[in-house]
């Protein structure tokens, strides 16, 4: 506990410029201490599985924050309780499967919603965007979409853990709906519905 909580100033000021490698040094440092937290309110190793996940990409989109933390156990003792609710909230709901989202965007005459926005301009701007991603994000996103491939099969060729997967494919998806956002703004809302489950 004494080394997690002094976790090297360095690595956090790294981290808050962006820095994956050293973020990677947080994850592998917290990852245990998180999972059990979440553990302790959840009791489902799958569940925990993806609140890890989504605790650490909370943390790594505040990341300019993490410098102001004084007890980073605590902080991410509170993320992850916070995280564990907000998952039992949305296991107890249904919602669309990622699976179920498109993998390719045909044309369509159809003015329904999900046909407005299967556009070659945006079927363009998506390669883009995919092209931009990191290449660890970038090799999540395709393996998931293209390959159909599970997390664990993706852990096993990438050599990471299950969790590292989903929080490239989540920080993937995070940046392809900002760019589809900044294009196609009166559709962001059907984008957060799709997009709202992973």
């Amino acid at each position: 506990m004494n080394k997690e909580n002094r976790f090297p100033e360095h690595i956090i000021s790294q981290i808050s410029e962006g820095d994956w490698s050293a973020f990677a040094q947080f994850y592998n440092t917290y990852y245990s201490l998180v999972f059990r937290s979440a553990y302790y309110y959840l009791k489902d190793k799958e569940g925990c599985r993806e609140v890890v996940a989504d605790v650490f990409l909370s943390v790594w989109q505040s990341r300019q924050k993490l410098k102001e933390v004084k007890n980073m156990p605590n902080y991410l003792y509170i993320a992850t309780q916070h995280e564990s609710n907000r998952y039992l909230k949305r296991i107890s709901h249904h919602h669309i499967s990622f699976d179920e989202i498109p993998i390719e965007l045909e044309d369509n005459n159809s003015t329904s919603p999900e046909n407005l926005i299967i556009t070659q301009d945006m079927e363009k701007l998506l390669s883009q965007v995919v092209s931009s991603l990191p290449d660890k994000c970038r090799q999540v996103f395709l393996f998931v979409r293209q390959e159909g491939l599970s997390y664990q099969e993706i852990a096993e060729i990438l050599s990471v853990k299950e969790s590292t997967v989903r929080v490239q494919l989540k920080i993937a998806i995070e940046k392809i709906t900002d760019n589809l956002k900044s294009h196609y703004p009166e559709l962001f809302t059907f984008f957060l519905f799709f997009f709202s489950d992973l």
